[in-house]
């Protein structure tokens, strides 16, 4: 008789190593988004992570790869979230849909802050590491984000403005109380990343930007 050992321990091993990278990913997420590339290192994953550095760069190599696979995470995660999050605007038009899309946009940045922050420590400095970010993973969002306001502008829902130049002060409006949350909890006495609160800065948000109709 024929047994399915192998194959299980196969499968068992692939799993074991699915959960060592993901447990070292999600560590390297937190330390690069708070520290930036330079400011963490992979001793630093090491000790959050609990896997020696060896075993780190065994899986990834590099820094700089360990880096490159941990953006690649978190971006997918953010994509994945948003798309859930953008099935809200189906079946919807003009300014029911736009309040839905931001509502998306700003429930998805609160859902993953590291995404903000990443994009504040890379994009303060022009480097290789940025171009890089921006060519696989940041300018498809941007797009996206620039095509909207672009609808709404046509629309006549959004003031006019430069897309591109709109979209940066929209990011900002969106995302600075979520990535600023400890001096917004200094400022105000409240977490800018509870739910009521998240809801509370959208509401303010959609009053700021869309026009009445």
């Amino acid at each position: 008789m024929k047994t399915h050992t192998r194959p299980a321990r196969i499968n068992e091993r692939a799993a074991q190593r699915e959960a060592t990278q993901g447990r070292i990913l999600d560590a390297a997420i937190t330390l690069f988004a708070q520290r930036g590339f330079a400011g963490a290192s992979v001793s630093d994953v090491a000790r959050a992570c609990g896997s020696p550095v060896p075993l780190i760069m065994y899986h990834f190599k590099s820094k700089q790869g360990l880096w490159e696979a941990a953006i690649g995470l978190l971006f997918t995660r953010v994509e994945k979230r948003l798309n859930e999050e953008m099935k809200a605007v189906n079946g919807l038009t003009g300014l029911a849909f736009y309040k839905a899309a931001i509502r998306a946009h700003i429930r998805t940045l609160a859902a993953y802050p590291e995404h903000m922050h990443v994009l504040v420590q890379e994009g303060a400095e022009r480097t290789e590491r940025l171009e890089w970010l921006i060519e696989h993973h940041q300018k498809k969002f941007n797009d996206q984000i620039v095509a909207l306001i672009e609808a709404a502008q046509n629309d006549g829902l959004i003031a006019k403005a430069d897309p591109q130049h709109l979209k940066f002060v929209l990011s900002g409006a969106f995302s600075l109380p979520i990535i600023l949350a400890p001096e917004y909890a200094i400022m105000t006495g409240r977490d800018a990343l509870d739910d009521r609160q998240i809801e509370a800065h959208i509401d303010t948000c959609l009053e700021l930007i869309l026009k009445p109709v």
